[in-house]
């Protein structure tokens, strides 16, 4: 039986407080993808186990770019940075980018840990590619799910695609690494025609409710259980209510109009601890800003004191 359990941040602050510098970790920029198609591809329910298996279809053309994510709890020292860096992606050795630490969503872990490896070498085409080692140290450094996300140009440039991304690891439960809930804004879109929409990459998703969805105020999304962990294929390790990865696509066309616009995601946290590790926002191509400034990475940014509302006390079971 899996069980989790959100705790008072009273005494998360106090588990935290440990001397070194270790990073913040809201969603940050990441980088723009102009004039491209794309697609992308998970696998969940990795717990306790480290391997797997990503399906990916829908590339035909010549691939640009790739990039996995992967996140998961960890009882690491906080300051670790590299306790779950180094995987095994389709055979070949990916140390990856630190992203973050995190709360550990309520599982009684430390701390959980994101990363992104760019692994546009070893991605040609459709079909598996296999994730190994993604577990460490008896499951003290564990995983919960990977994504895989590839650019690519084929013949039509009539669907190009300008993507916007901002990665991370953002607990929505309140901790002393980041604050509750999500929240992301991208400004300076020049829109004149066709579909928007955002693809949200989400770590630790059982069929327990979510909180609303929300952009520039209203509601995307109502609340419920949105990210069950059971929209990408799964192993079996981790609860039988949830693979713990979800990728989940949502149309924002109606809410641009022509000229200017701004784009302002948030949610809160209701009866589940999730993790957003990538957020990418698909745009027609040409409505982008200009790429964003280079933003350090996570490790490189201190974390200074932050004060704690009080979470209260209550259980979730994990079954």
């Amino acid at each position: 039986m899996f069980k989790k359990t959100l705790f008072s941040s009273a005494v998360l602050a106090a588990t935290l407080s440990l001397p070194g510098i270790v990073s913040a970790t809201n969603l940050n920029p990441f980088k723009t993808v102009f004039d491209t198609d794309f697609t992308a591809a998970g696998y969940g329910g990795m717990r306790d186990i480290g391997t797997g298996s990503i399906g990916l279809s829908g590339v035909s053309g010549t691939i640009s770019e790739a990039y996995l994510y992967w996140h998961g709890p960890t009882n690491a020292n906080a300051t670790d940075t590299n306790a779950n860096a180094n995987v095994l992606f389709n055979g070949n050795n990916v140390s990856g980018i630190f992203l973050g630490i995190s709360s550990d969503n309520c599982w009684g872990f430390s701390n959980s840990m994101a990363y992104r490896a760019d692994v546009t070498s070893w991605v040609t085409g459709n079909g598996n590619y296999s994730l190994a080692n993604f577990t460490k140290n008896n499951n003290q450094v564990n995983v919960n799910g990977a994504s895989l996300i590839v650019f690519y140009k084929d013949a039509d440039t009539t669907n190009n695609r300008d993507v916007v991304m901002f990665d991370g690891n953002d607990s929505n439960i309140d901790n002393s690494f980041d604050a509750s809930g999500w929240n992301i804004t991208l400004a300076g879109i020049n829109y004149s025609a066709g579909s928007a929409s955002m693809q949200l990459h989400v770590s630790d998703g059982q069929s327990f409710d979510d909180d609303a969805l929300k952009v520039n105020a209203s509601t995307l999304v109502s609340t419920g259980p949105i990210f069950s962990g059971d929209s990408v294929p799964r192993g079996l390790g981790g609860p039988d209510n949830g693979g713990l990865w979800d990728i989940k696509d949502y149309d924002v066309t109606s809410l641009l109009s022509p000229g200017l616009n701004s784009l302002n995601f948030t949610t809160g946290v209701n009866s589940d601890c999730l993790s957003c590790v990538l957020i990418a926002i698909s745009l027609p191509a040409g409505a982008a800003p200009e790429q964003p400034g280079q933003v350090p990475e996570p490790a490189s940014l201190a974390l200074f004191g932050i004060g704690l509302a009080g979470l209260g006390f209550m259980r979730r079971r994990r079954t």
